[in-house]
């Protein structure tokens, strides 16, 4: 007979609950022997107790809930198994350790024997590196190669993780993203994705807003045929895929945008002079983008000051252009490193 439980739980849209699935077994917060339920528009994923407040804001959950739910027989979990704790991310069929480990040829079996749809495990052996954005990894387990098929929020993306950037946990942001492009079914905009990739942001918003036109350009010639596939794959026609470096070809689209998206968390500072030039003489909506870091304060507060930095960052940046800003949004995005986080700002920019 089954055991069942009432546990305090999170309520998230199904469009994002794999990401938040991801970070709360990350904090050690979801409990893994209950059974996650859903119905038709949420999921409810059960915690092993209640959050606190800094908790919520840290994750990023909009609702908090109590329901029942099935107790399931623990299965072994990798620790036990190994005597260690990996850790790894999942894109399409492909396990990518992202931390050295000890007996990796044993890890990586065991990753594949408790995850059926893996096929592959690699490991990196470089940081993203140069202008493309790419990273080596080498092969430990399963099939030998680096290119799969990952699935987010309704769209498929083929894609070769040697070859171009992809990060799985941003598939919130970008769900968040393509919801605001999508706020008016009858409003038709020109969005601007200056550093496009395989089409993880301009994918999901040609899709949900099939009366815009989105601009997606990025100088990775292998990102951009991805793109171009992803783009059949997806029944989108809405995209304008261009090869190029922005900083060249952005007087091409002076005065064309309503929204500019700037994914280049390190350097997208460098790059607001483009992307101010590009927004239509009355303005528009910059998606910005920034890593921060705040070591000397305490844990509480850390997210908060990193939030604080990208703010005035962005400020800074945009004192020097005779432009109005006016930030609608600031969040934490991802933990991008101990004590160091993407932060994503929603800024109205009036010329």
């Amino acid at each position: 007979m089954e055991k069942r439980e009432t546990l305090p739980c999170v309520k998230v849209d199904k469009k994002s609950g794999e990401e938040i699935r991801l970070t709360l077994k990350d904090h050690k917060l979801l409990k893994t022997d209950a059974k996650i339920t859903s119905n038709d528009d949420f999921i409810y994923l059960p915690l092993i107790r209640t959050l606190t407040e800094h908790e919520i804001a840290e994750i990023g959950v909009d609702e908090l809930s109590t329901t029942e739910f099935e107790l399931l027989k623990q299965r072994r979990t990798i620790e036990e198994l190994v005597g260690l704790k990996p850790s790894f991310e999942i894109v399409g069929d492909i396990a990518v350790l992202t931390d050295e480990v000890a007996n990796e040829q044993l890890v990586a079996q065991v990753i594949m024997s408790l995850h059926k749809s893996i096929k592959v495990v690699a490991k990196r052996i470089s940081p993203v590196e140069g202008v493309f954005r790419s990273r080596r990894l080498k092969v430990i387990a399963g099939e030998h190669r680096t290119e799969t098929m990952h699935k987010e929020n309704g769209c498929r993306y083929k894609l070769d993780l040697e070859q171009v950037y992809f990060n799985p946990r941003l598939a919130r942001e970008r769900n968040r993203v393509a919801s605001l492009a999508a706020h008016g079914k009858n409003e038709k905009e020109d969005v601007i994705d200056m550093f496009a990739g395989v089409g993880s942001f301009a994918i999901q918003i040609a899709k949900r807003a099939p009366q815009s036109h989105v601009t997606a350009i990025d100088i990775n010639p292998a990102a951009i045929r991805y793109l171009r596939e992803n783009m059949k794959l997806n029944g989108v026609s809405n995209i304008e895929a261009i090869e190029a470096d922005i900083k060249e070809v952005y007087r091409a689209f002076t005065d064309r945008s309503d929204r500019i998206i700037m994914n280049l968390p390190k350097s997208a500072y460098l790059f607001l002079a483009e992307a101010l030039s590009m927004l239509k003489p009355e303005g528009g909506i910059i998606h910005f983008y920034d890593v921060e870091s705040a070591y000397d304060v305490s844990a509480e507060n850390r997210v908060g000051v990193a939030i604080d930095k990208a703010k005035k960052k962005l400020t800074a940046s945009i004192k020097k252009h005779e432009v109005q800003l006016e930030i609608q949004d600031a969040r934490k995005v991802k933990v991008y490193a101990p004590y160091a986080y993407i932060v994503g700002i929603d800024a109205v920019i009036r010329k």
